[in-house]
């Protein structure tokens, strides 16, 4: 179903970029102003130069972040420092990482993917996206012609066959390029250009729907880059897409918190009040809440935590997810019992009267990764109250997405990031 091809993609050349770890970058949405700074002082040619450039008082139409990365893209080709691929090839990259104090590898590969619109069902979403980062990737994306990080996305092969077919290049071929990230994570990169390889795995994915793991906005730009073109680009029907097996035992989905703040005529008594009606309300200490949050689900209960800045910690367990179905009759009941789908139903919409509008706009909530960041944000009384959630399960992400819906917005968090920088896709060729 999906259409899967080898690109001559544009990599930083060894001979003049000697340590790879000092020009890639996280994907731009998880890099805030000072990861920003410490990216752009790593060397002059860090991808954070292409991927999210500075702005500056005194831009223009003619002269602003994205012309300045477009101008960097073009001059770094000229003068070697970027190359691109003789062959036309697909990329293999093994991750290897660590999570609590269990040690993980991923392995997937980068290709390029035909651009399909939604309703094909060839490509699926299973998130809703937000305005500002599309119209961001948009305005990059039509001045580079280029995509500098690219979507991740996953298919289901419980047989594994591509699995073994990497296994043997890893164990028999040495990576073309190895990093160690600033996070201490390992990246092993290959360079395939063995078409027969290249015919399994594009003739392996034609029968194969892929699933959007992360990298809905860039996906989303992609289709309207290409709407709005017309075929004037030689790639601008296809996106850079990282593949991997959902099977995979390296699939890991971490969870994304929610943050409440500066919301008008906030009343925290009153909304402890209102939880009652559809929440078990149980005060916790405030050690082991992910913990706990895990045992909940083992028992197969949904739940999240309410942090306030009293302080207190609360475990809200729903009664009974047909309060959600109610509010939301046309979604499907694996949809209705998504704990970030019972939380912005129940409590943001219904009690927080939250409209979609301003949850897509994130007026009132941020997100984050970081439990202890999202409990500080409360008890410095920067924000009124984090919700802490467990992870969304993949089954669940297929589920929803085979029914053609949407989670809410961060509903997913796929570790680790792809790193910036790795491959380019080269859109004018």
């Amino acid at each position: 179903m999906a259409t899967v091809i080898p690109f001559r993609g544009v990599r930083y050349n060894p001979q003049i970029i000697k340590d790879l770890a000092a020009v890639v970058t996280p994907p731009y949405d998880v890099i805030d102003s000072a990861a920003q700074k410490k990216y752009y002082e790593k060397s002059p040619y860090n991808i954070i130069r292409l991927e999210l450039g500075y702005s500056f008082p005194t831009d223009t139409e003619t002269n602003n972040r994205y012309t300045r990365a477009a101008k960097d893209f073009r001059q770094w080709l000229q003068n070697g420092v970027l190359l691109r691929e003789k062959v036309e090839s697909i990329y293999l990259l093994e991750q290897e990482f660590t999570v609590g104090s269990t040690v993980y590898r991923r392995t997937g590969f980068f290709s390029r993917v035909r651009l399909e619109e939604y309703q094909n069902g060839k490509i699926l979403p299973h998130e809703e996206t937000l305005v500002k980062p599309k119209a961001d990737r948009l305005s990059l994306m039509t001045a580079c012609i280029a995509n500098f990080s690219s979507v991740f996305a996953f298919y289901v092969d419980p047989d594994r066959k591509l699995d073994r077919e990497f296994t043997q290049v890893k164990e028999t071929i040495a990576p073309d390029q190895v990093l160690t990230d600033e996070n201490g994570e390992k990246h092993r990169l290959w360079v395939l250009t063995d078409t027969a390889l290249h015919r399994k795995i594009t003739d392996k994915l034609a029968s194969e729907s892929l699933y959007i793991a992360d990298g809905h906005h860039r996906y989303e730009t992609a289709l309207e880059f290409k709407r709005i073109t017309k075929g004037k680009y030689p790639g601008s029907d296809y996106i850079l897409m990282y593949l991997v097996n959902a099977c995979d035992p390296g699939m890991v989905i971490l969870p994304t918190h929610r943050v409440v703040h500066d919301l008008p005529d906030f009343d925290l008594s009153q909304l402890k009040r209102q939880l009652t009606a559809d929440f078990a309300v149980e005060q916790i200490p405030r050690s082991s809440l992910m913990d706990v949050l895990k045992e909940r689900r083992q028992e197969g209960r949904i739940s999240f935590v309410m942090a306030t800045p009293e302080p207190a910690a609360y475990l809200l367990t729903v009664r009974d997810t047909d309060s959600v179905q109610a509010l939301h009759p046309d979604k499907s009941r694996t949809w209705c019992s998504l704990d970030a789908a019972v939380l912005q139903t129940l409590i943001f919409q219904k009690l927080l009267e939250m409209s979609s509008d301003q949850i897509s706009r994130q007026e009132f909530i941020s997100y984050t990764r970081d439990e202890a960041k999202a409990l500080r944000a409360v008890d410095e009384n920067k924000a009124q109250l984090a919700f802490l959630l467990n992870p969304t399960r993949i089954e669940q992400i297929v589920e929803v997405a085979l029914a053609g819906e949407k989670m809410p917005q961060k509903s997913t968090y796929f570790y680790p990031k792809l790193p910036t920088g790795l491959v380019i896709n080269d859109l004018s060729v």
